[in-house]
């Protein structure tokens, strides 16, 4: 029996599989097994898997007919044999030493669950470790209703006692999104005993838009409905062990920080990527939102609007025509012959979606304006003719930003925008105010509004 089984489920993970299965094994625990599970793909990853099982005994290679993620890691659960188990997705690493960490903090501390650090790494990516994950690796002994393990859900910094898993019961659900905390904090409720490690550490693979969307920055209702479906299985597993939790503990603090994180997510990956998705989303999240809202306190739902001013959640919209209508921020894109694509790409990468776009007619008969967006519900097209002076009538915000070099925006710009204008006193807000963030230049105008 190996001490630590790896479960790796893939799926067209050609691109990356090879740097995963390298970093097991330059690992310095050597008496581990890895179990991969194919999980229907239809590009070169088993030929690579193939390439490792061949040179390395300790890999072992499964293929079955796909089944999403979920599935995946169950069945290869069901064929792992060591001691402890670890899953990790086909794109991420460990660093050297974090299997021999896991094991040693387990046999140490008789630990049945050890939670290590995590580091989000990527192209265009700032590598920096989470402060959530830190926190926990840094506490040998963690409780069972330690509230900030409801905010580290990712399964890859996890390594748990595979014999008390098994018998407990809980596996992966088939759900899309979160599916990794439905399970993990199914297991914390079964009153596993927790402990952290410094020494053991995830690096988790963030993409970018360019290279594809990973399911976390996909928008639409099937995976709004999949994270609801997970996060009620923490919602109802946390109720059940509550029944038996020590007395000191704050029963309804804890339900409402399981509340608070689902309308948090539904807002935070669902609700202000709105412009990814389509009115089926919107309308979901309007009401699942609301259901939350009036299961949270006051002073919970206070949190949240201090968090997301710019949402207005008091009345939050479920169709981007209303969030067109109502916008926080009118742009103003001034009439030129070059290229908008990228700028806006960068648009509609914005995670504060409560503005319009105003067009000159000429740029979109040019094609300078992509088809894509000209027909979003919130670009509005005017005639060139008198274009500006009929652009700033028109706009619908009372705060206008106008490019003056048009180029790639950063996703928060718009709420940085938001922040600021909020600051200014009204003894200024009726001059032109140029604000530089990070090298984008613009015109920040207040709308005379007579």
């Amino acid at each position: 029996m190996a001490k630590v089984s790896v479960i790796i489920p893939a799926y067209n993970s050609e691109q990356f599989i090879a740097e995963t299965l390298d970093c097991l094994v330059k690992q310095t625990l050597k008496d581990i097994e890895v179990v991969i599970v194919n999980d229907g793909s239809t590009d070169g990853t088993q030929n690579i898997i193939d390439e490792y099982c061949a040179k390395y005994d300790i890999f072992k290679s499964y293929i079955k007919e796909n089944g999403g993620v979920s599935a995946a890691r169950n069945y290869g659960l069901e064929r792992a044999t060591g001691e402890y188990v670890v899953f990790l997705d086909a794109d991420d690493t460990y660093t050297e030493g974090s299997l021999e960490a896991f094991y040693e903090t387990a046999k140490r501390t008789g630990a049945d669950l050890v939670l290590g650090r995590l580091m989000n790494f990527g192209k265009d990516i700032v590598s920096k470790h989470n402060a959530f994950a830190d926190r926990l690796a840094s506490t040998e002994s963690i409780d069972t209703f330690t509230k900030i393990l409801l905010w580290s859900f990712l399964v890859g910094n996890k390594c748990y006692n595979r014999e008390r898993l098994m018998e407990s019961g809980v596996r992966f659900p088939l759900y899309k999104y979160s599916e990794e905390g439905a399970f993990f904090m199914s297991y914390v409720y079964t009153g596993a005993k927790i402990a952290g490690t410094m020494d053991a550490c995830m690096n988790y693979r963030r993409h970018t838009a360019a290279e594809g969307l990973s399911v976390s920055q996909t928008v639409n209702a099937d995976l709004a409905k999949s994270f609801s479906g997970s996060l009620k299985v923490i919602y109802d597993r946390a109720l059940e062990a509550l029944e038996n939790a020590p007395e000191e503990v704050d029963r309804e603090d804890y339900i409402q920080e399981v509340i608070y994180k689902t309308a948090y997510i539904l807002i935070s990956q669902f609700y202000r990527l709105c412009w990814r998705g389509d009115d089926e989303c919107m309308a979901y999240c309007a009401e699942e939102f609301n259901r939350l809202k009036a299961l949270m306190t006051q002073k919970r739902f206070q949190v949240m609007q201090g968090t997301d001013p710019d949402l207005h959640l008091e009345n939050i919209f479920s169709t981007k025509k209303q969030i067109a209508e109502n916008p926080n921020i009118s742009v103003i894109i001034r009439k030129s012959g070059k290229d908008m694509t990228e700028l806006f790409d960068s648009l509609y990468r914005q995670v504060s979606p409560m503005f319009e776009v105003i067009v000159p007619e000429s740029m979109v008969e040019k094609g300078l304006i992509p088809e894509e967006y000209v027909h979003m519900e919130n670009v509005r097209v005017l005639p060139d003719k008198g274009y500006m002076k009929k652009a700033r009538k028109a706009a619908r915000s009372r705060w206008v930003v106008t490019f003056k070099r048009p180029r790639k925006l950063d996703i928060r710009d718009f709420r940085i925008i938001y922040k600021v204008r909020k600051k200014f006193p009204p003894f200024v807000t009726d001059m032109f105010f140029p604000v530089m963030i990070k090298g984008i230049d613009f015109l920040l105008t207040k709308r005379i509004v007579k």
